[in-house]
């Protein structure tokens, strides 16, 4: 198995920049299962989460040879990667089930004061790479019921957010990755949305300029809320199917204005607001798939 999960009864918010307390309470309150969930007489579900990632509606593809169209621009794309973190199922009674990490690791990372602390990350992150093809992740057990949604944040939150990337081990999500970066600093932390490409800035239907929108830092840490109900019967294995449409993110992005082309959260602060007002937008709940 590669998680647990955590079973609280509290209720659903809808912006996580402002519940971080309340989500360590929520944690903390919770009864923990692991791979034998006879043990808490619980019957389980095997869950994984299918982010499928489009763009207005046609899949992602990061072949230079494919050409989107935005604002009326042409634009391609060559990286199109998000983090989803504290990925919770939301039950018909109230309750909830948070997926943890059945392997926590422990590293370096700075506390609120930057000083030095060991932190341990139990949560189940998912860094989705849709340009190299990634969007299928198991997320874990959880109990057998009848479920109104999920709930998750895109970004890295607290201390997650603030360990050394380079001392987490490779194959963890928040591992500082080798092929396009994902990580700023411990003081700026992750990397939550990153998307690049060429735009055609003249209108002449050659994509000729570089383009880099790259979101991150607490202030644009956001918690996404998809209300569908689905059954999760006991033994079965189900794929939760949600789609991301990236063109949705840069929707009200000015592509042919220079100082647009280029955001990297702190550097071009309207840019970042911009692709902040539209994270709910990119997300939809399509359904439930059983295998």
């Amino acid at each position: 198995m590669t998680s647990i999960f955590s079973r609280t009864g509290v209720a659903g918010v809808h912006r996580s920049r402002l519940l971080v307390a309340l989500f360590a309470l929520t944690l903390g309150g919770g009864v923990l299962a692991g791979c034998d969930s006879s043990a808490n007489g619980d019957s389980t579900a095997m869950v994984n989460i299918d982010l499928d990632a489009v763009f207005d509606g046609t899949p992602v593809s990061t072949d230079a040879a494919t050409v989107y169209t935005i604002g009326g621009r042409n634009i391609t794309l060559s990286n199109a990667r998000i983090y989803l973190s504290e990925i919770t199922l939301l039950k018909s009674d109230g309750s909830e089930v948070t997926f943890l990490n059945e392997n926590p690791v422990t590293v370096p990372a700075k506390d609120p004061s930057d000083n030095d602390v060991s932190h341990t990350v139990a949560d189940q992150i998912v860094l989705a790479k849709h340009d190299a093809g990634e969007g299928l992740f198991a997320l874990g057990e959880a109990e057998a019921g009848s479920y109104t949604g999920i709930r998750y944040k895109v970004g890295i939150d607290g201390l997650n957010n603030r360990v050394d990337a380079t001392q987490v081990p490779a194959s963890h999500p928040l591992a500082k990755q080798t092929d396009t970066n994902n990580h700023w600093s411990w003081n700026s932390g992750y990397i939550f949305l990153r998307m690049d490409g060429t735009v055609d800035t003249d209108g002449d239907g050659t994509t000729e300029s570089n383009w880099e929108t790259h979101i991150g830092t607490g202030n644009f840490l956001n918690e996404i809320q998809l209300n569908h109900s689905f059954d999760l019967n006991e033994g079965d294995e189900v794929d939760l199917h949600v789609i991301i449409d990236y063109a949705q993110f840069i929707a009200d992005i000015d592509f042919s204005n220079a100082g647009e082309l280029l955001c990297h959260t702190m550097d071009n602060l309207p840019v970042a607001q911009k692709v902040d007002a539209q994270m709910a937008n990119a997300f939809m709940f399509h359904g439930v798939h059983t295998h």
